[in-house]
Parts: C-alpha cells; structure tokens; sequence
C-alpha cells in the first residue's frame, strides 16, 4: 500500500467515523469502530489503534469499553502472550442485529407495564401501546430479515464455492 492508500484510507477512515457521530455513537467509539472497519484483519492493540488515531490510551480504552458493551466488537488476548487485542466481529451489523432481542424485549415488556398502569383509557396510555406494539412488530421483522439474510449469505457462499470448483476445473460429484 502506497502513502497516497494510506492517506485516503484515513480520510475515508474519518468520514465513516462521523456519519457514526451523526447516527449516534459517541466520537472516539466511532473512530476505533472505524478503525477497525478498514483494517484487513479487523484487529487491532490498543496501542495501534492509538498510534493511528493520534490518540491517548485512556481515550482507547474507553471507545473499547463501549463497543464491547454494545457488543459491536470484543476484546481478546494473543495465546501465550500479554498483549490484549480489540477485534471486530466478522459479521458485525448482522450479529449485533441478531443480538439486540433482549434489549427490544426489555423495552417492550416495560412499556407493556406502562399500558397496564395507565390504561388504554388515557393517551399516554395509548401512546405506549402503541409503543409495545412497534416493538412487538420491529421483533418479528428482524427475526425474518435475520432468517433471509442467512438464507442469502448461504447462497453465496455455496455460488462462490461453486465457481471455485469450475475454476479449479474440479466438478461437482
């Protein structure tokens, strides 16, 4: 890779970042996902992540600790070393997606309780029925989404296995 990849690469780096600002995530937590994102390995040290954000350690470990907890990465440790990693799941959005039913169901059964409280009598009432229905309906969807989704990667996956049988003139028995 020349510096003129490495540059734009940054630059892409950056702009990513931001469009996760503005989506919601916190800066720095958007600069190591980002990070992470563009690197080959999808893993970085802390102390990389810190020498190519032209950051403090302490910034990194914070930006971690959320990721982790949002669960869109995970720490680790070489094997019989000390260094700690931070990796990037390998198919991050579709596993934090097919991981977010506890937090919807949360949401959910509280607002469900709120009904209960308030009765669909009155508009708050209504408002949050209405509330615990959306979440109802968003719960089913992403479990269909996630069974088509895996229905497609399984698609591909077998397309791609395909040509690299055609290609490597082996044919299917």
């Amino acid at each position: 890779m020349t510096r003129a990849d490495e540059g734009a690469i940054a630059v892409f780096r950056e702009r990513f970042a931001q469009i996760m600002v503005e989506s919601g995530m916190p800066r720095m937590a958007a600069r190591v996902y980002a990070a992470l994102l563009v690197t080959d390995s999808g893993k970085l040290s802390a102390a990389e992540l810190a020498e190519r954000l032209e950051v403090g350690a302490s910034a990194i470990s914070g930006a971690v600790k959320y990721l982790v907890q949002v669960r869109l990465v995970e720490r680790g440790r070489e094997p019989g070393t000390r260094h700690d990693f931070c990796r990037i799941h390998e198919h991050t959005w579709s596993h934090f997606v097919g991981q977010s039913d506890p937090t919807l169901v949360r949401v959910q059964v509280g607002v469900g309780e709120g009904v209960a409280l308030l009765g669909l009598d009155s508009p708050a009432g209504r408002r949050l029925d209405e509330t615990r229905r959306f979440f109802e309906f968003l719960r089913e969807e992403i479990k269909l989404s996630m069974e088509k989704w895996r229905r497609l990667q399984a698609a591909e996956r077998e397309a791609g296995q395909a040509a690299e049988r055609e290609a490597g003139g082996i044919s299917p028995s």
